[in-house]
């Protein structure tokens, strides 16, 4: 790698541009901390605007730059004070966020599974929301707009970069998401705290969209004429964790084994 000048100023415009990313400031950036995450972003294709590098890390810097990274090395002290993890890294990248799919994408079959978000608003919970989607076979995720951003750090960590690879389709609203859903032949299912039919029991087969709401467990009105599924308790526990319940329900949905679905 050609060397390169240190960057060691707060004022310097790509130190800035980072800065302003980890505020939230600059939309359709995300900010990708951490070795896996970014080298989850590589696998995935992701475009990257940049990458500081701790001047320590020249043998990371040289590798991002050999895959087309725009690599700018900083001093190990400044990338410290700039980091948002307990301990930093030492490189921060800024990658394009993927753009929006479609339920019209060919890969969504006749068998697919869609997870359906609404109003969860903890970045973890969505990002471990994806991750399930992900592992359970799910072919995409539908995220109603006015919960967390799929693209915030957080989600993006918690996700251990399945909001990466997992197609996402964003919504207006519930309304409009469950008038598309139904327009592309999506049976919609919902949890319901009782009188529901039982996980093991439902049938599962055919395009199914999963609806979760938020961490109250409140849906939009949409929701109201869904198919019910109830997730049998006991003891005095009124209801799952949104993460937990959708991960149960999503692997009932038995297409964890089936990656044609």
């Amino acid at each position: 790698m050609t060397r390169r000048e240190v960057l060691r100023s707060t004022s310097n415009p790509a130190v800035a541009l980072v800065r302003s990313a980890l505020a939230g400031r600059e939309k359709g950036l995300l900010v990708l901390e951490g070795e896996r995450l970014i080298d989850d972003a590589l696998r995935a294709g992701c475009e990257f605007a940049l990458a500081l590098v701790a001047e320590s890390r020249s043998e990371r810097a040289q590798e991002l730059e050999q895959r087309g990274v725009d690599v700018r090395v900083a001093d190990n002290d400044l990338l410290e004070r700039l980091s948002s993890l307990a301990t930093s890294q030492g490189v921060i990248a800024l990658a394009r966020a993927p753009r929006p799919a479609s339920l019209a994408a060919p890969h969504l079959g006749p068998e697919a599974l869609v997870l359906v978000v609404a109003g969860v608003a903890d970045p973890g919970n969505l990002g471990a929301l994806a991750r399930s989607a992900e592992a359970a076979g799910a072919q995409a995720l539908a995220l109603v707009r006015g919960g967390a951003s799929p693209w915030n750090a957080k989600a993006l960590r918690g996700s251990m970069g399945s909001l990466l690879r997992l197609p996402v389709i964003p919504f207006e609203d519930a309304a409009s998401a469950a008038r598309e859903l139904g327009e592309h032949g999506f049976r919609q299912v919902r949890a319901v705290t009782r009188g529901g039919a039982s996980p093991s029991e439902f049938d599962w087969t055919g395009r199914v969209a999963l609806w979760v709401g938020s961490e109250t467990g409140a849906l939009p009105e949409a929701g109201a004429r869904f198919e019910g599924v109830t997730i049998a308790m006991r003891g005095g526990v009124e209801s799952l964790n949104v993460t937990v319940a959708a991960s149960l329900l999503l692997f009932a949905a038995g297409r964890a084994e089936d990656p044609r679905a």
